[in-house]
């Protein structure tokens, strides 16, 4: 076989090869669930390295048919493909160190990888197979490698990133050496997989990580919801109405029953509810609550929109809260407001109260509000991506939910 057939049927096969993996490589991101931040710059590098791949067959096409300057022009493309990348690259490695919570500047690094894209696209136009053009191109590599042991916090963690960095530096020196051979695609492909297996491995830690928190967050939000303070209260006013009111009994039995039911099935509900099965639950709270003749408040209903879904018990602690720690310790407050309303891609959903505020937070209070709000916040995080805020004033309190409307639609 002489040199010509030899490098023929090695292009041959890496061309087949790299093209089977970045089609898969695409359908396995596109078919994920999960597109966030960090898998859009990802999907970002997958685009442009198959244009980078498309190029680089294109001119081992016209170099077989002996068509020379379409042959230099699809080389210099696939180069300016692949340059494009590094800075991409080190974008989803900035998020990927964001979400574990490593906050620093990428900004410096981007800035750089950019400006060393720039130069391998200018020496790429110059002349696409020079001995700058791939050094200009492996030190976009090296550049990565530094930033990897430089900014991460867990040199472990980063060392996938940098096995898949040498990919890339490995073909490069394989072009230098023989410019007929084109692997720099299969190079990249390789790297891509490698990420995006770093990615799988990240996405099944969190998800232990979440199911061990959502359990544990299951357990204190029925110890929580269900404490024997409220059941004795609960019974005590029941057996009042008997004396009081003999036909409100059974009404309140039937609420109280309910409200325990919602309570219990919150154990294992791990899905997303819809809103007016959620309203039911406060609904019931709020008929236990009137109950008592200490705690006489109106609960005012400003729905703008209905037809959403989030976590079961996410919205009745904060109506409890507002009855118990907002108009139950003022003098003066008796009216909680719950607004649902469509914002900035978000749902949100706000349980206002006139009542004390932050004008008398006694430790008890304190304690108690802040492991059901603690709960919560963990249901939405874990659940829906969402996100609780509580701002309280001298006139009342707002709780506010927030439930991005790409998270919430997936669970319609």
């Amino acid at each position: 076989m002489s040199t010509l057939d030899y490098t023929t049927a090695v292009n041959s096969a890496v061309s087949i090869i790299t093209i089977i993996m970045i089609v898969l490589l695409l359908i396995v991101v596109l078919q994920m669930r999960s597109h966030n931040k960090r898998m859009g710059w990802f999907l970002a590098s997958v685009l442009v390295v198959m244009g980078g791949v498309t190029s680089e067959i294109m001119s081992y096409s016209s170099a077989v048919y002996s068509v020379v300057k379409l042959s230099s022009v699809s080389a210099m493309r696939s180069h300016i493909f692949y340059a494009s990348v590094a800075p991409l690259f080190s974008l989803y490695f900035i998020e990927t160190e964001r979400e574990q919570g490593q906050k620093w500047d990428g900004k410096f690094w981007t800035a750089f990888q950019s400006l060393m894209a720039f130069l391998v696209s200018i020496l790429a136009i110059a002349s696409p197979d020079s001995f700058f053009m791939w050094f200009a191109f492996i030190l976009q590599y090296v550049i990565v490698i530094v930033m990897l042991l430089i900014s991460s916090k867990d040199i472990h963690a980063s060392v996938g990133f940098m096995l898949g960095s040498l990919f890339p530096i490995s073909a490069s020196f394989i072009g230098m050496a023989n410019e007929e051979i084109d692997v720099v695609g299969f190079g990249m492909v390789m790297m891509l997989v490698i990420v995006l297996f770093i990615y799988q491995s990240d996405m099944e830690r969190e998800l232990l990580v979440n199911e061990a928190e959502l359990s544990e967050s299951k357990v204190s939000l029925l110890m929580d919801q269900i404490h024997p303070h409220f059941i004795y209260n609960s019974l005590q006013q029941i057996a009042l109405l008997c004396d009081e009111d003999a036909t409100a009994v059974k009404p309140a039995i039937l609420n109280f029953s309910g409200y325990l039911r919602c309570n219990l099935e919150s154990l294992t509900n791990v899905e997303m509810i819809p809103f007016e099965k959620e309203m039911e639950h406060v609904d019931m709270f709020v008929e236990l609550a009137s109950i008592s003749p200490s705690r006489n408040f109106t609960v005012e209903k400003k729905f703008a929109i209905t037809d959403f879904k989030l976590p079961a018990i996410t919205l009745q602690p904060l109506v409890e809260n507002a009855v118990k720690y907002g108009i139950g310790m003022s003098t003066e407050g008796d009216r909680i407001v719950i607004e649902t309303k469509e914002e900035k891609g978000y749902i949100v959903i706000c349980v206002s109260d006139d009542g004390h505020g932050k004008k008398t937070d006694l430790s008890t209070q304190k304690d108690h509000r802040s492991v059901g709000t603690k709960n919560v916040m963990t249901r939405l995080k874990l659940l829906c991506d969402g996100e609780l805020v509580v701002n309280r004033t001298e006139h009342g309190t707002d709780s506010i939910i927030k439930i991005p409307i790409i998270q919430e639609s997936k669970n319609l």
